[in-house]
């Protein structure tokens, strides 16, 4: 006799009873409870005849005959759905609802549903449980450890962009997979059984079945990682010597599982019971067995899924404790609305990246208002910049191939993290030019590139607070025997000052002119060929400035353009990701903080300002604290992190990314969606290096 149909036996009160089923387990009930007083059958699709020699009755006959109870003989799977269509009205009625096992179904759906609240959860609730328990059991997939990937059957389509790129044809995996998976004759077949049938059903040779085999286990092993706070309340209850048992539906094997748990670091538990080991589900029978193997006096199965881990194990007769997964946390916060904004893999994978990282503590909103916790600029910059940094280096990987480049100029001090990124990404595509780090400033280039009084205008034009003779010797690196009484009576403005010292600034010009050609040499700058400029977000001053003097071709390349300004800069050729007719209208939120972007972007060495006789930089000095060159660091690891976990794992050709999603992704930072708490950012301070103004970046800035 089933399990579960004994217990039911065992626990059966009540004398006036309906099954709900015509199916097996219905038959199964009814027969065990012979010497009951069966009053009729219910039935979702049969409201007329008879069943096992019991009238099958509509739901209004059934209530003529006022039954105490309704057993749903059901499997787990579909006993949740039968009881949401009858609940209300054997509510109404005062009838009691029963499942196969004679778990009280109001009670138990009750629970589960208390259990799904993750805005009271914590850590410390769930080890007071875990003391209350014998045994201790977790689900594995999506508690213990999760995927970078949006959802599980994006790890499909990567493998078969993977296997493309390789050179072999393959078409749906993912559904001829699960077609050749529903073939197989058995409960919950393993991975070596589905692959098995896939190859007979497509009639491919065994080379490409191991090929197939391989790249999805090479995929699924780098897409998994830790979720630590579960690992630490698994380490928690072994350190008390708990019996510890992880339970899961999976077509991996216990010995492939062992050997992912083993690499990231989870060990403690005493046994891995696999639904493909078992040939039973949590549906069918898997906690049964578990607890067949493993008696105790009281169990606590810590997962997931309110059904497999909820449901089934509470049916069973083990407590439960449920937790959230990674993108139903992402559903109940502040950044739901961007399950809609996602449409390719690409951009789900880059989702998948955050909420791994954000939420990947279950406990991630805890006393939260529906907005997550973010209180490093490690973290920001992994969840928020990183994206949008992603975004640049494949648009500028797609320019670069379309030009005929020399080789690409990364202007310093904004393009060092963006060259050494994209000298690790080149690897990944063939026809990319080389990359040159590039010593520009606005100071340098507008020192240097100096041809018309408009000019020098122009460079006298941003705020100072100094004297009209600092102001001049300092724009135009003049010395001090250079300059002028600036109280003469003839001067009516830090113009007319200046412009009485123009033979002193032009001669100037043209020796760092000079200087600047000999650093181009030493570079390996060509004459007459044509090079990518790439700046971070420019209304292209310095490309405009450089184009005045030298001998080879630039095309602009910028990750922001302010397309705002008149005169010779229009005639700049530049193109950009972002892009901002106005300044004063920043439509995306890019723009909006940008600024804290070119905190961040920047090399950790000072400014350069000029060129020596040998073609030398000579740099400003610093004005960062170590604190802050250090909070840079810290940031540019982090995105390196994201790029890389993305380039390597992630990213498929061929898949798109808008422009407009990673914008998404970076307007979460606002505090209207994020409890933003870096305290980090209230001490930046930005410098302008040519007007010496320090902008600090308010909170109000990050709304």
């Amino acid at each position: 006799m089933d399990y579960r149909i004994e217990k039911l036996i065992k626990s059966l009160k009540y004398e006036r009873i309906v099954v709900y089923g015509t199916g097996i387990n219905a038959e199964r009930v009814v027969d065990a409870l012979s010497d009951r007083n069966i009053i009729g059958i219910l039935d979702g699709n049969i409201n007329f005849g008879y069943f096992d020699g019991v009238k099958i009755l509509t739901i209004e006959e059934m209530l003529l005959q006022q039954p105490e109870a309704v057993i749903i003989a059901a499997q787990h799977s579909s006993t949740l759905s039968i009881y949401n269509r009858i609940c209300k009205t054997c509510m109404e009625h005062r009838i009691k609802l029963l499942d196969m096992s004679g778990n009280d179904l109001f009670d138990l759906v009750d629970n589960i549903e208390k259990q799904k609240d993750c805005f009271k959860k914590n850590i410390e609730e769930i080890k007071r449980e875990i003391d209350q328990h014998e045994v201790i059991s977790f689900d594995i997939f999506d508690t213990l450890i999760m995927r970078n990937t949006l959802f599980p059957e994006d790890v499909f389509y990567i493998v078969e962009s993977k296997v493309r790129n390789r050179g072999n044809a393959l078409c749906d995996l993912r559904n001829r997979r699960a077609l050749a998976e529903q073939s197989i004759d058995c409960i919950s077949p393993n991975i070596y059984q589905i692959y098995d049938a896939y190859q007979k059903r497509e009639g491919f040779t065994s080379t490409i079945k191991r090929i197939l085999l391989d790249y999805e286990l090479s995929v699924e092993k780098a897409v998994l990682i830790r979720r630590e706070d579960i690992v630490q309340v698994l380490n928690y209850a072994v350190s008390n010597n708990k019996p510890v048992y992880l339970i899961s539906d999976m077509y991996l094997p216990k010995e492939l599982i062992e050997v992912i748990l083993s690499e990231l670091g989870i060990v403690g538990y005493r046994d891995i019971l696999v639904s493909c080991d078992y040939h039973q589900t949590k549906y069918t029978g898997l906690y049964h067995t578990f607890m067949d193997l493993y008696p105790a006096e009281s169990y606590l199965h810590i997962g997931d899924n309110a059904v497999a881990d909820g449901f089934c194990a509470k049916s069973n007769g083990m407590d439960v404790y449920i937790i959230q997964s990674a993108i139903a946390l992402l559903e109940k916060s502040s950044y739901g609305f961007m399950l809609k904004k996602q449409l390719s893999l690409n951009e789900r994978s880059m989702l998948g990246l955050l909420i791994a990282k954000i939420f990947n503590s279950p406990f991630s909103l805890y006393g939260s208002d529906r907005r997550p916790y973010v209180d490093s600029i490690k973290d920001i910059s992994y969840l928020y910049f990183a994206p949008v940094i992603l975004k640049v280096m494949l648009w500028l990987m797609d320019k670069l191939l379309e030009g005929d480049y020399e080789k690409v100029l990364f202007s310093a001090r904004d393009g060092f993290l963006i060259q050494e990124l994209y000298d690790y990404m080149r690897l990944t595509r063939n026809g990319l030019p080389d990359s040159v780090y590039f010593q520009a400033s606005r100071v340098l280039c507008a020192r240097a590139g100096l041809s018309s009084d408009a000019d020098i205008e122009w460079m006298l034009s941003a705020p100072f607070d100094c004297s009209w003779k600092e102001v001049v010797k300092e724009r135009f690196d003049l010395n001090d025997n250079d300059m002028l009484d600036e109280y003469n009576s003839e001067y009516n403005s830090v113009l007319d000052y200046a412009m009485s010292h123009k033979d002193k600034i032009y001669k100037r010009s043209r020796e760092i002119r000079q200087n600047y050609n000999k650093y181009m040499k030493l570079l390996g700058i060509k004459e007459g060929r044509t090079y990518a400029f790439y700046d971070f977000v420019s209304c292209g001053t310095c490309q405009y400035f450089l184009n005045n003097f030298v001998s080879f071709n630039l095309q602009g390349l910028y990750c922001g353009y302010y397309d705002s300004v008149t005169g010779g800069k229009r005639n700049v050729p530049i193109e950009a990701l972002f892009v901002n007719q106005n300044y004063f209208q920043r439509e995306t939120a890019f723009f909006k903080r940008y600024l804290l972007f070119e905190r961040i972007m920047t090399s950790t060495a000072s400014s350069v300002i000029s060129m020596d006789t040998c073609g030398k930089p000579l740099f400003s000095e610093e004005s960062r604290s170590l604190h802050e060159l250090n909070m840079v660091k810290i940031a540019q690891e982090s995105i390196k992190d994201y790029i890389k976990k993305y380039i390597d794992s992630l990213y498929v050709d061929g898949s798109s990314i808008d422009v407009m999603f990673v914008d998404a992704l970076f307007a979460l930072f606002s505090l209207k969606y994020t409890n933003e708490n870096c305290e980090e950012f209230e001490q930046i301070l930005l410098v302008d290096d040519f007007g010496k103004n320090i902008l600090k970046i308010t909170r109000e800035e990050l709304q």
